[in-house]
């Protein structure tokens, strides 16, 4: 029997699909979703039991306002999507980034100041019980002092073809910025970065930042979109840090199921599977302990997800300046460091 709040999901894509099916393994009611594509909502909806489909948030809201939505749309339309409702009164769950500019991340934050609404940026990887592991043990200080932290994401070549206009820094490399602060626990207050192209490629395929926090730790983030295209395995992902007393790392270089036949497949068991559960599933239920007030701690501060496309944007920056400096002003409430929180 489905419990909790009337949840909205705003984005038939891919992922919003998970969302869908992440929702419905917590027992969850989605009674909503939106997307301008017809026959995408409708499919989706048909295959998941949703009763109400939009074109619009604003026909969404003329009707009926949900108790909480998911945002689930391309970078770009964020700060349109995501005002309407925190206007509305709907808590939201933004997808990662929080927002594809600066301009537009603050005005997302500034407009859930303004109505006292919760929005909860989608930072996946601080649900993951690998990832939230390794926090564990910075926080209660088993590797000593952090020095630096390390992450490299491979990707297929295919992102190049799916994103065409999409730069590795605010598509991918997000998550390793936001893993960064978290167990820096300190913002950035500097960054240069290089990145690089290959023949047929409109973006970088490969970006390579370094970024000095506030706290002296150093973190290290390379993305590239240089895997052939058919790779089995398209989590090649690897976060380390360094500390005085010891070294910590999540490896996910290696898939849980990997099944080789004629079509060779690696499914994501851990993260956001395509039936629900994993990482994507404690992150909504934290988001909807938040909306109830059952949990007052958030996992990701809002002001981190703002940091994150800052930092982002800088690193865009700094590549286009061939690895110029650009440093990132300190903000009192950044802080990186939202340790004490359980999903």
């Amino acid at each position: 029997m489905s419990t909790g709040p009337r949840v909205a999901v705003v984005g038939a894509g891919a992922f919003g699909a998970r969302h869908v099916a992440a929702y419905r393994s917590l027992g969850v009611r989605v009674d909503a979703l939106v997307d301008p594509d017809t026959a995408t909502r409708e499919r989706v909806a048909a295959q998941h039991g949703i009763p109400r489909t939009f074109d619009s948030v604003a026909a969404l809201l003329a009707q009926a306002a949900p108790d909480a939505a998911s945002v689930c749309v391309p970078g770009p339309a964020h700060r349109a999507v995501a005002v309407a409702l925190i206007a509305a009164g709907v808590p939201v769950l933004v997808e990662k980034p929080l927002a594809a500019t600066v301009a537009d991340a603050t005005a997302i934050v500034e407009a859930a100041e303004a109505h006292g609404v919760l929005c909860q940026p989608g930072h996946i990887l601080r649900h993951s019980p690998a990832h939230r592991a390794l926090h564990d043990a910075v926080r209660e200080g088993r590797l000593g002092r952090v020095l630096a932290v390390s992450s490299r994401r491979d990707r297929p070549r295919s992102l190049t073809r799916l994103f065409p206009n999409d730069h590795p820094a605010l598509l991918t490399a997000v998550h390793d910025i936001d893993l960064a602060l978290w167990y820096a626990a300190a913002p950035v207050v500097e960054v240069r970065a290089a990145a690089r192209t290959r023949p047929g490629s409109a973006t970088p395929v490969l970006v390579w930042a370094e970024l000095r926090h506030a706290n002296d730790v150093v973190s290290s983030i390379r993305n590239s979109y240089l895997l052939p295209e058919h790779t089995p395995n398209h989590t090649s992902d690897l976060v380390e840090v360094y500390g005085t007393d010891g070294v910590g790392h999540v490896d996910l270089g290696h898939p849980t199921v990997l099944v080789q036949a004629e079509q060779t497949e690696a499914p994501d068991w851990l993260l956001s599977p395509v039936d629900g559960g994993g990482a994507l599933a404690a992150e909504l239920r934290h988001f909807l302990r938040q909306v109830d007030g059952s949990d007052v701690s958030p996992v990701v501060p809002l002001a981190d997800g703002l940091h994150v496309v800052q930092i982002a944007a800088a690193v865009v920056d700094s590549a286009a300046a061939d690895g110029a400096v650009r440093r990132i002003p300190q903000t009192p409430s950044l802080t990186g460091a939202s340790a004490d929180e359980s999903t």
